[in-house]
């Protein structure tokens, strides 16, 4: 049997997440071009709910809960539970240690380059690119710092996980405190906004001890690690490129709330799929986007209305949170909301608001689909 040769540009969560999904085909050959991540060395929480698609990361996370709160300016409290899709912390290093190993059963090599235009065997079948999107700014951004703590006393809940509190200063834009109790006396606590532009450290770490003081009583605790991050709320064109686009660099980051890794893991699973089941050596692949067009429409609509009103941004959330179950909002945010979930959706929201900004995207669109050569036009 010939060997699958696939090269992969970008050793980070897509790029991994393929290299171990094509070691379960048979006599498959990969080269995987760039430097190791940092999340692979440094440890990052990955969030993610409990999907048919996600049964070994799921397995392999530190920590999951049924039970998640969403918390409004007032502290007026929408708890959600779910049993069939539970909420799940993932640190990036065992997830990518545990790809790598896998990886390595099969012929696997790490060339440590990068650059631009990374060079590709010419046996090679298949070329699959995972490096960052270019996006053109001002676009918006989850931009967030969080500290894992340890307290003496105890002081976290641990059967619940708080998404989203709204306690806490919107001067700077929507900003919320997001909250992982691993026991009664640690927690992963971060300070995230959406917003245009980012805020230096201390202001983050700032929120987080008047978040820690002011709601919880917290006063005295250790810092055990640091994570932050800043994630684009955009729509990546698609890349310019002979290469597929995998991860971010296809738009597999959900825009309207940063989610990834779920999206990722189904977007690998597909391609190993088409690239196991295809019907000869001569066949191509397509790669798909990880997001239906609906829930894109919807993402821009929502995304234009943060920007337009970004005051009304708890308002909005706690009304998502209680219009919905929590299987019903873990499906949502997984992108399989059924027909009757995305109307539950769209009858929760302000008509008027998002009406206008379903105008203004559909005009946007129309003007890009009009600025595109048409085929075989010369520029």
């Amino acid at each position: 049997m010939r060997a699958t040769s696939v090269t992969i540009i970008g050793a980070g969560c897509a790029g991994l997440s393929l290299a171990a999904e094509l070691s379960k085909i048979e006599n498959s050959k990969v080269k995987l071009l760039g430097r190791p991540s940092p999340a692979e060395t440094t440890p990052h929480v990955w969030g993610f709910w409990r999907m048919d698609w996600l049964e070994e990361p799921t397995h392999q996370s530190r920590a999951s809960w049924s039970k998640w709160e969403f918390l409004a300016p007032d502290s007026a409290v929408v708890r959600q539970e779910s049993t069939t899709h539970s909420y799940h912390a993932l640190l990036s290093t065992d997830w990518l240690g545990a790809c790598r190993r896998k990886a390595q059963t099969t012929q696997f090599e790490q060339i440590d380059v990068d650059g631009p235009n990374l060079p590709a065997d010419e046996d090679t079948e298949f070329v699959f690119d995972s490096r960052p999107p270019e996006l053109d700014e001002p676009f918006m951004k989850q931009h967030f710092l969080g500290w894992e703590i340890k307290t003496k006393t105890p002081a976290f809940d641990p059967s619940v996980v708080r998404l989203m509190d709204f306690t806490t200063d919107q001067s700077r834009g929507i900003h919320f405190i997001y909250l992982l109790p691993f026991d009664a006396h640690t927690a992963l606590v971060e300070s995230t906004m959406f917003s245009f532009t980012t805020e230096p450290n201390s202001w983050y770490e700032d929120a987080i001890t008047a978040y820690l003081s002011d709601q919880l009583g917290v006063t005295s605790f250790n810092v055990q690690r640091t994570e932050k991050g800043c994630i684009p709320m955009a729509f990546p064109d698609r890349p310019h490129s002979r290469y597929h686009a995998i991860g971010g660099n296809s738009g597999a980051v959900r825009a309207s709330s940063g989610y990834a890794f779920t999206f990722i893991q189904k977007q690998i699973k597909q391609i190993a799929r088409a690239i196991a089941t295809r019907a000869d050596t001569q066949s191509t692949i397509a790669v798909r986007r990880p997001h239906r067009t609906l829930d894109r429409m919807m993402d821009a609509v929502f995304l234009d209305v943060l920007a337009r009103a970004p005051k009304r941004a708890p308002s909005l959330f706690m009304k998502l949170a209680r219009a919905l179950r929590g299987d019903e909002l873990a499906r949502f945010m997984s992108g399989t909301a059924g027909s009757a979930i995305i109307i539950k959706i769209i009858f929760a929201m302000p008509k008027g608001l998002f009406f206008y900004s379903a105008v203004r995207c559909c005009a946007n669109a129309i003007k890009s689909c009009l600025a595109m050569p048409l085929k075989g036009q010369i520029k």
